[in-house]
């Protein structure tokens, strides 16, 4: 019991000191990971809002130069002033956005009455099947409005997206539009600076679900009416945030941080891939799993060789105990292990109120055998009776014992006086059918006497007086003539209120 309660104690503290190495190796990678994921939070969120700012004061001033042209046109007369008069008047703050595309003013039927872009547009150009003029002329009460991308019809087919508003004369009704350009590849500048990786994207959403660009570009990918996707309708419902997602446009996994332009209905994206934030940390974690896995098997190691080394040791002592309590000639326990077995069954009939009996065993004139057989025979001759005591005693409690030289000695517990004299006599008749020749003996053969002591101890009893009773009780039945087994009450001891009984 104690082997295996010191085996599972090993196994338990293997077990915990294995599962503290995993857990600790766990949570840190649970924490690096976490940062990870916050670092990479924090640095699109940064670059978002970099981008936005700048993109909004582009459109600031875009938007400045499309309301200068409109307040040129409310002059009276304008259009009979000197054309270099006429061009400061509509166009004078257009300098200032030096990366709009161009910038007309056309009639209600679409015609161009002015332009200011840096290639002089033909008289002839007509707009009016434009998403943004038919917009305005639909609906009376559209502001500033964001068309899809087109391919400009002054600039060689850049694809551009038109900033327009609406002229109306006055009476209100629609007078025409003003529209400013902005080429995809002067937005996509505004990105091309910026490290993503390699599967990093920024992508910018009209409010309604269109693609207007992406980065990094690709004219096959814009235009798109992606409202549809739950991936861009969170980003339409929402002011700005952050989440991961799979890109409806890719389908790549990406941390996407996202922002509501403020005056302008547009939504801009700075979205890193997922995979390439946790390369690096994917990297620490595979080095520190495998030295995990090398500590978890050193010690799982460890605990097999302390184990196997236990083991040996437990066999080892073991074998110490039992031969320190072994008699190497006979192998029967010797006056140690008696010492040891007689206080153990005392202290078991104090407690339990039974009896306790005890045989003292002694060869008769074996030194008379030695000195005629030799002391060879004589061992073997011990060995006899030793095996043949053994043989008479069937109850795992009941200990037979080489007390020294040719003495015996048999502890039976919760044995009465009566059931001692009977294992006695049939220790006796077996030693003597054993025939051995003892031509020193009056019986011709081996013998044996055997004296016996008895008792009912109680805490007041001294175990000292049991072991006396059966030392008197062996010389009595020596003096009786040996070979015999003879009982008979002890003498009291005052001390005493409970004595054994003797039989010599």
């Amino acid at each position: 019991m104690k082997r295996l309660f010191s085996e599972v104690y090993l196994h338990l503290i293997a077990g915990v000191i294995a599962l503290g190495i995993l857990g600790i190796s766990a949570h840190t990678l649970w924490i690096d990971r976490q940062n990870t994921w916050q670092e990479a939070e924090k640095s699109s969120r940064n670059v978002l809002t970099t981008i936005a700012r700048d993109l909004e004061g582009k459109l600031d001033l875009l938007d400045l130069s499309l309301r200068g042209a409109m307040e040129g046109l409310r002059y009276l007369g304008s259009q009979q002033l000197p054309p270099d008069l006429q061009y400061r008047m509509l166009f004078d703050r257009t300098a200032t956005a030096s990366f709009m595309g161009t910038l007309l003013v056309v009639d209600q039927a679409g015609n161009l009455i002015a332009d200011a872009g840096p290639m002089i547009a033909p008289r002839a150009l007509n707009v009016a099947d434009r998403e943004y003029f038919i917009a305005h002329k639909a609906n009376n009460h559209i502001g500033l409005y964001i068309s899809r991308p087109f391919a400009s019809r002054t600039r060689q087919g850049d694809t551009s997206i038109g900033i327009s508003r609406k002229l109306s004369d006055q009476a209100g009704r629609f007078a025409g539009v003003v529209m400013g350009s902005m080429p995809l590849t002067t937005i996509n500048q505004l990105f091309n600076n910026l490290s993503l990786g390699q599967h990093g994207a920024i992508n910018l959403f009209r409010n309604d679900g269109i693609l207007l660009t992406r980065y990094p570009y690709d004219e096959s990918q814009v235009d798109q009416d992606l409202g549809g996707s739950p991936h861009v309708r969170r980003l339409l419902a929402e002011k700005s945030g952050t989440f991961d997602s799979v890109s409806p446009i890719d389908g790549v996994r990406r941390i996407i941080s996202f922002e509501r332009l403020e005056r302008y209905p547009l939504v801009l994206t700075v979205a890193l891939s997922v995979e390439e934030v946790f390369s690096a940390w994917q990297r620490k974690a595979l080095v520190l799993s495998l030295a995990t896995l090398v500590l978890c098997c050193a010690v799982v190691g460890l605990t097999v060789l302390f184990q196997r080394e236990l083991k040996r040791r437990t066999r080892a002592e073991t074998k110490l105990r039992r031969i320190a309590r072994t008699d190497d000639l006979t192998g029967l326990p010797n006056r140690r292990a008696f010492r040891e077995t007689f206080e153990r069954e005392w202290r078991h009939a104090v407690r339990s109120g039974s009896a306790l009996s005890l045989l003292y065993i002694d060869a008769d004139y074996f030194k008379n055998f030695n000195d005629h057989y030799g002391h060879g025979r004589g061992d073997e001759a011990l060995r006899a009776v030793a095996s043949t005591l053994e043989s008479n005693i069937r109850r795992p409690r009941d200990v037979a014992v080489r007390h020294g030289g040719e003495e015996f000695a048999i502890v039976l517990p919760e044995t009465d006086l009566q059931g001692a004299k009977l294992i006695a006599e049939n220790i006796r008749q077996s030693i003597v059918a054993l025939s051995i020749t003892h031509e020193g003996s009056p019986y011709q053969v081996v013998t044996v006497s055997i004296g016996i002591a008895s008792v009912n101890p109680s805490r007041e009893s001294d175990r000292a007086t049991l072991l006396e009773a059966a030392d008197r009780a062996l010389y009595a039945a020596k003096a009786a003539g040996r070979n015999c087994v003879h009982h008979r009450e002890s003498e009291a001891d005052p001390q005493q209120k409970r004595l054994p009984h003797a039989a010599a």
